[in-house]
């Protein structure tokens, strides 16, 4: 069964088909008698690199990709040969080479009807690579950004929906480092680094699984600086914010206790 990004890639085709204002292909059936030669021997090895992909036979469908810009002097192709060429790299896992092809797209070609779906893949180029928390964050945070500038940018496409569960995917993949990297600092008594960490976390991705602990951590941090206002204002979001988790439970037990009475 095809996923939805190869069901995606195929609709994007179509989308393009009407390029320069002329209709490039006749799916289904032989070229029309009006079209002249090179066009329709374009017609025949774009369909000879389409099936290739589709078989997952990716360098032999690059090449044939090739040949249509040999055979394709005015260049009506050319948009469509770069998509399929990123395509053909995402589907091997080269994921850095269909960037290149995706983004070379876009930058000439930001208005056309297919320039959604390259985005939504640039976003997938990262996403697919974003890993374990403990991983550097770098492809999380480039999902993230692609993700948000196709809504920005595109709103209402058809890929508005998926694009916003994986942005929520890729934001929590960053709070989860940033949490690592502050529980690293806290449980070094790095306090201050620990709190810049918790807060930046907190602040940027609000809502995310790990904001509980980091909240009472960061009291707990807080607490061990002698800094009890912010302590107490940091208890005061955890019991707001998230009333019947089990931290809240343990800060009212162990760090409310330690926080001097107002005078």
């Amino acid at each position: 069964m095809k996923t939805m990004r190869v069901a995606a890639a195929f609709a994007a085709v179509m989308l393009m088909v009407s390029i320069q204002g002329c209709s490039v292909f006749n799916w289904g059936s032989a070229p029309k008698e009006t079209e002249s030669a090179p066009a329709a021997k374009t017609d025949d090895v774009f369909r000879e690199g389409e099936a290739l992909l589709e078989s997952g036979k990716y360098d032999e469908a690059r090449k044939a990709y090739s040949k249509v810009r040999e055979t394709d002097p005015e260049k009506t192709y050319e948009p469509l040969v770069m998509v399929r060429l990123g395509d053909s790299y995402y589907e091997e896992g080269r994921y850095a080479e269909a960037e290149v092809e995706y983004r070379r797209f876009l930058d000439l070609h930001p208005r056309n009807k297919a320039a959604p779906y390259t985005k939504y893949q640039l976003g997938m180029c990262g996403f697919k690579q974003m890993g374990t928390p403990d991983r550097d964050p770098g492809f999380a945070l480039s999902a993230m950004k692609e993700f948000q500038e196709l809504l920005d940018l595109y709103p209402g496409s058809p890929y508005e929906e998926e694009a916003k569960e994986k942005l929520r995917v890729a934001k929590g993949k960053v709070a989860d480092n940033e949490f690592n990297v502050g529980m690293y600092y806290y449980k070094r008594g790095s306090y201050p680094a620990a709190i810049k960490r918790f807060k930046g976390m907190i602040e940027k991705y609000p809502g995310s699984k790990n904001e509980p602990e980091a909240l009472y951590c960061m009291a707990d941090s807080y607490i061990s600086l002698g800094e009890f206002g912010y302590a107490k204002d940091t208890l005061t979001m955890l019991f707001t914010e998230h009333p019947n988790h089990e931290m809240a439970a343990k800060a009212k037990d162990k760090l409310s206790p330690e926080i001097p009475e107002d005078k």
